[in-house]
């Protein structure tokens, strides 16, 4: 009997520390690791929104560019998450960080370079200009704050179900000052 319970106990330890595998051949030994994998893209998107908004103060036209390469970059990540298999049966994280990035790739696409044609156009001189922008911008803000608290949800839950401790990301922080800056 004890032999049984041993070997029950030891087929169920091994079970719940197999790595798991997504279709984009990606293995993860740890939940940490998953987790790390989806922050790892969603820190470099938060970081070419950073330089997208830098750039744009001077140059119109790079901005432009980069929201093209932006969007190529995106359409690899989304690819990426969307072959991630559920973590054990959970896909809530995977499944908004999907929904995130794909919301990104359409400001990028759309949202973004409707701010900048307003300005080329002068518009950030014009009242009209300057309160088509403002909605805009407040569209961006309010979407993208319902997919932050989804991600942030999401992300809070997959930590408890598989014990771990999360910590402040140095890039969030980075744009909430951004935020403030511009809103």
């Amino acid at each position: 009997m004890k032999i049984t319970l041993l070997i029950l106990f030891i087929t169920a330890f091994v079970s719940c520390n197999q790595p798991v595998k997504g279709r984009n051949g990606v293995i993860f030994k740890s939940a940490s690791q998953y987790n790390d994998f989806i922050v790892g893209r969603q820190t470099a998107v938060m970081k070419n929104v950073m330089d997208f908004v830098r750039v744009s103060e001077t140059n119109l036209d790079s901005a432009e560019t980069m929201l093209d390469e932006y969007v190529v970059g995106l359409e690899k990540i989304i690819e990426e998450i969307n072959g991630l298999p559920p973590y054990k049966g959970d896909s809530v994280l995977r499944d908004a960080a999907a929904a995130t990035f794909v919301f990104y790739k359409r400001i990028f696409s759309n949202e973004y370079k409707e701010l900048i044609d307003i300005r080329k156009k002068g518009g950030a001189f014009t009242e009209e200009g300057v309160t088509a922008m403002n909605q805009i911008v407040d569209r961006i803000t309010q979407e993208e704050d319902r997919y932050d608290k989804a991600f942030h949800n999401a992300q809070r839950d997959f930590a408890a179900k598989n014990n771990m401790k999360l910590t402040d990301n140095e890039m969030q922080k980075q744009m909430d000052k951004l935020n403030k800056k511009y809103n």
